[in-house]
């Protein structure tokens, strides 16, 4: 069998390659806007919260995530009144009265009134 008989038994379809480029690009504009959609930028605000015992800490701050307010905690007596003290005796007290919790947002006062809102994210 020669060359021309070969080509001629196979049947040249031009809409075939025109199919084949356009599913082409199709998926090359698919995967132009999946990836500048998913490269986003944080915002100047934005930060990795420090996660304690199972719970994040959000102080001076609140989770940008949807959250539900599970109750407050007082702090009650602590003989030390440093920051890490302070926070320690909040998530005791918070894990003690809300297990199912997933954060706490902190609000330190310098009059000694501490306490912290205890939340579960949606």
């Amino acid at each position: 069998m020669d060359s021309e008989s070969y080509l001629n038994s196979k049947q040249y379809n031009p809409s075939m390659k025109s199919n084949l480029l356009a599913c082409l690009m199709g998926c090359a504009i698919t995967l132009m806007f999946a990836f500048t959609m998913s490269n986003t930028n944080p915002a100047a605000s934005s930060a990795q919260v420090v996660s304690i015992e199972g719970l994040y800490i959000f102080t001076d701050s609140k989770p940008l995530m949807p959250y539900d307010s599970l109750g407050t905690v007082d702090l009650g007596f602590v003989w030390d009144t440093q920051y890490e003290s302070v926070r320690n005796n909040l998530i005791k007290r918070a894990k003690k009265e809300y297990m199912q919790a997933d954060g706490l947002i902190l609000k330190l006062d310098k009059k000694g009134v501490d306490k912290c809102t205890v939340i579960r994210f949606k």
